[in-house]
């Protein structure tokens, strides 16, 4: 059984594994604090699949590989996770076929990287070149793969073909992790993998292969001229890579392309992405095969910034409208036959909703639909309603909140809603839905075993902003008694100005036609900021905040406690240490914040 390393606070002084930025959208610390490595070795260290590795000699192992090795499969209900800790492993890494369920998670991707040098030019003990599929500094040959804070990196530098990943299983995640290298840096040969929060660069065909895979909230950066993407898809796969929210940045005077077909049935589509000036304005390239104009299935939808130029794109490239976009979604890109949904942990089916697909109103010619969980015994209970994250533009009720909210809610009756979406429904449709899901449960919460007089709104990222503005715009059929906002932006002109202009999100929420922050952008965001309504005699809100989170600074939401608490509002936050924006990963960091947060509802909902 692995011991507590007895040079914890070593562990976090390991270089920096050099080169490269995270995402402008993620960007993370430097360093974990030794505290909070000290805790996670300690309490995970005495199940079977949790393994460690210190390239310091400070854990049982000192290499990746070493780690994968002495292990076989892991499974659904028991993966292998090994927990890397900072520093710079230059080792080849192999995840065999038969070594399903494995998870490898670092701590920070800037200084937990994962590098080798091998490229096609290196020649073998018989004088001949490697060639690129022999050169991947990782290799990824197994199903139901995951990675988490990791770099993952080829330094061999710009002399031809060098991996810096190859991914060959099906059913593969990364989050918050690096890809660095130059050509070809990550060969996703085949599968289904789904890549959150990333930043990838190279300058030729650095995203290449046959696979699907969706790219959500990434950076994708050009080191020189060349092409983003090289897809091989086959003829009968119906996608192959979606970019979804991802950002294109460059270095300076760079001109790069957006793909060009490997095979000529390549698919690539580009949803609702903003693109630097760095590509080119005709964006496409067709790698002289003047049939791939009738058979390449490239797209884009709403692209944005200096790149996008929808007008001077080739004819062989499709402008979606909107429909067709809110067609092309991740579940239909990844899910397949076994329903793969790789962003939402899964719900025990006993802590789950017990009524699903419940019409809560209809607006703009659709449905709005909820979900529902009724608790065993008599009741009447607390109940909460919740919205789901997901900048506004995507997300889902089944998504972000539920996962964790639900084990731990047992004695809530509780409601989440679907919501219309942008940029196909403008603002206020979203706002308006959450309204009207408010009068849908006082209505009707008693036959559902809950309580109306004791309902508590709780929202995720843009579904916090939401439900923040419902608590401070409250009439007497939208008056709630609790408000919950998990790292809620609650001051849009500050949320934006800190970014330089205009996200994405926003551009399309409110239908601006430009990124600058003038006179009337600012008016809109303000009138649309929870902050701005903040005055006496609201309900209590809670914040629940991670310490470290670059999506919403917690500086914003210690802000809004200021102006509720001066306004004779009480305002609780919960501030979990190192943790960043995505809720799932919160209890990594504070195991005991769903008890704190269950027991301030309990406190402000009590029995009467």
């Amino acid at each position: 059984m692995p011991k507590t390393p007895a040079k914890v606070h070593e562990l976090i002084k390991l270089p920096d594994g050099g080169g490269g930025r995270l995402p402008l959208i993620s960007r993370m610390k430097q360093k974990l604090s030794g505290v909070v490595w000290l805790c996670l070795f300690a309490t995970m260290a005495s199940a079977e699949t949790n393994l460690f590795v210190a390239a310091d000699g400070s854990a049982p192992f000192h290499t990746v590989q070493s780690a994968i090795m002495s292990v076989p499969s892991g499974s659904r209900e028991n993966p292998v996770v090994i927990h890397i800790a900072p520093g710079t492993y230059r080792e080849l890494i192999y995840i065999q076929r038969e070594k399903s369920f494995f998870r490898l998670v670092g701590t920070n991707p800037t200084n937990t990287v994962l590098s080798f040098n091998l490229y096609a030019g290196i020649t073998n003990a018989e004088g001949k070149p490697i060639g690129t599929f022999k050169t991947p500094s990782t290799t990824i040959d197994a199903d139901d793969f995951s990675a988490e804070n990791l770099t993952f990196e080829n330094s061999a530098g710009p002399v031809g073909q060098a991996l810096a990943i190859r991914v060959d299983g099906d059913r593969a995640s990364f989050r918050n992790c690096r890809f660095l290298g130059w050509q070809d840096t990550i060969l996703l040969n085949r599968g289904r993998q789904y890549f959150e929060s990333c930043y990838i660069c190279g300058h030729v065909d650095f995203i290449f292969g046959a696979a699907t895979a969706w790219f959500e909230k990434c950076e994708i950066h050009a080191l020189r001229d060349g092409y983003l993407t090289a897809a091989s898809t086959p003829v009968d796969v119906p996608y192959g890579y979606v970019f979804s929210r991802c950002q294109i940045t460059g270095e300076p005077g760079v001109q790069t392309y957006l793909g060009r077909p490997w095979r000529i049935y390549a698919s690539t589509i580009y949803l609702n992405c903003d693109m630097s000036e760095v590509v080119r304005p005709e964006g496409w390239n067709d790698w002289k095969k003047p049939e791939a104009h009738t058979t390449t299935r490239y797209a884009e939808y709403n692209s944005t910034g200096d790149g996008a130029s929808p007008t001077n794109r080739p004819d062989w490239i499709k402008q979606l409208t909107s429909a067709e976009a809110k067609k092309i979604t991740l579940e239909k890109v990844l899910g397949g036959a076994d329903g793969w949904t790789p962003t939402a942990p899964s719900v025990d089916p006993r802590f789950g909703a017990t009524k699903r697909d419940i019409v809560y109103g209809e607006a703009g010619g659709e449905k709005l639909f909820l979900d529902a969980h009724v608790p065993a015994g008599e009741g009447k209970f607390p109940v909460a309603l919740i919205v789901h994250g997901g900048g506004w533009m995507t997300g889902d009720k089944e998504t972000d909140i539920v996962p964790v909210f639900a084990p731990v809610a047992t004695n809530f009756t509780w409601f989440t809603i679907n919501y219309r979406l942008a940029p196909e429904s403008r603002w206020p449709a979203c706002f308006e839905d959450v309204q009207t899901a408010i009068r849908w449960v006082k209505l009707h919460a008693a036959e559902y075993k809950g309580d109306p007089n004791r309902i508590a709104l709780l929202g995720y990222s843009a579904g916090g902003q939401l439900v923040t503005l419902a608590g401070t715009h409250a009439v007497a059929d939208t008056q709630v008694q609790a408000i919950v906002g998990f790292a809620p932006p609650t001051d849009l002109v500050a949320d934006n100005e800190r970014r330089g202009g205009l996200s994405v999100s926003m551009k399309n929420l409110f239908g601006f036609d430009t990124t600058n922050i003038t006179d009337d952008v600012r008016k809109v965001l303000k009138e649309n900021s929870p902050l701005t309504y903040v005055q006496p005699d609201l309900p209590p809100f809670l914040i629940v905040q991670g310490s470290t989170d670059k999506t919403v600074p917690v500086n914003q939401s210690l802000a809004f406690q200021e102006k509720l608490k001066g306004a004779g509002v009480s305002c609780d936050m919960i501030v979990i240490p190192e943790a960043q924006h995505r809720i799932a990963d919160w209890t990594k960091f504070d195991p005991d914040w769903q008890g704190k947060l269950m027991a301030w509802l309990n406190a402000k909902l009590p029995a009467k």
